[in-house]
């Protein structure tokens, strides 16, 4: 039974550590791509699927800088989260490998001829760290659950 669950669990971390892997690979793969084509697919994206969102709550939304920015974050911020799992709960190794891919994302794009901002580094590190303190939380969450408690 236990040799079970040990395999089990190491085909979790297994796909926990490529599931972090593709993560950082889509961020690089979007950053290699020029900036027409990465804009076109921030317009598609803004057109299609945000501006009728927003305009079903009623507000209008001009340009897709927003989403862009947006798109950052939300990156980050799943990447980081599966960082915290794949270090078991160690914030600091997580926010720090998070905050070096951010870093090398803004030089893939410096070398790409895109151009890097400063601005988008910071946006990046907005989104390790709310997905750094997220998944501290959920591993601590997680881990609270399956820790039987004691009967005094």
């Amino acid at each position: 039974m236990q040799r079970a669950e040990s395999k089990r669990l190491s085909s979790r971390r297994i796909a926990l550590l490529i599931a972090t892997g593709l993560a950082a690979v889509l961020i690089f793969a979007q950053s290699a791509l020029p900036q027409s084509i990465s804009a076109d697919e921030s317009g598609w994206f803004t057109d299609h699927i945000v501006k009728p969102l927003y305009r079903l709550i009623g507000i209008e939304l001009h340009g897709d800088s927003a989403v862009r920015k947006f798109a950052h974050v939300a990156e980050f911020t799943t990447l980081s989260v599966l960082l915290v799992f794949c270090f078991y709960g160690r914030i600091m190794k997580s926010a720090g490998v998070g905050f070096t891919v951010a870093f090398l994302d803004e030089s893939i794009q410096l070398l790409s001829g895109r151009g890097a901002l400063i601005s988008d580094v910071w946006i990046d590190l907005i989104g390790v760290a709310a997905g750094s303190l997220l998944g501290y939380l959920l591993f601590r969450i997680i881990r609270r659950r399956k820790t039987p408690t004691r009967q005094e």
